[in-house]
């Protein structure tokens, strides 16, 4: 073989060892369920701080998209809850968790939840760590 064939395979070889490896079915996040429990005219999201660390975002960014999809006020307690002041449904809340999960933390281009954001000037942009894409998002 040629030095040229050589060099080809050496670097193919370097490029597939890069590539990182697919799952199965790409099926192993699970999306998180909120433990919502009411007490008088307020609703406590129990596992916020958990949700927040499985989907790998700022606690701050996950309550500031409640609050305005909810348009309500809430707190953050000091254990990881999250008080809304008004009463809501656990069913709901977990449609909005959905609904941020698909806008905020699954990659639109392979449909994996290996993303993060990052802001480039003032624009939030939703960067995919499995395959690269780059997605601009929606201001909280």
């Amino acid at each position: 073989m040629s030095s040229s064939t050589l060099d080809y395979e050496y670097l193919l070889n370097r490029l597939y060892a890069r590539i990182p490896r697919r799952t199965s079915s790409g099926e192993r996040f699970e999306p998180p369920k909120a433990e919502v429990l009411h007490v008088g005219n307020q609703t406590i999201i129990r596992n916020f701080r958990q949700i927040a660390n499985v989907l790998r975002r700022e606690e701050r960014i996950l309550m500031r998209f409640f609050l305005k999809e909810l348009a309500v006020s809430g707190i953050m307690d000091p254990s990881g809850a999250l008080i809304l002041n008004t009463r809501v449904s656990s069913r709901v809340i977990n449609d909005l968790l959905n609904l941020f999960i698909k806008n905020y933390v699954i990659c639109p281009t392979c449909g994996r939840p290996d993303t993060r954001i990052v802001k480039r000037e003032r624009v939030w942009i939703l960067v995919c760590d499995a395959c690269g894409a780059e997605q601009p998002l929606k201001p909280i």
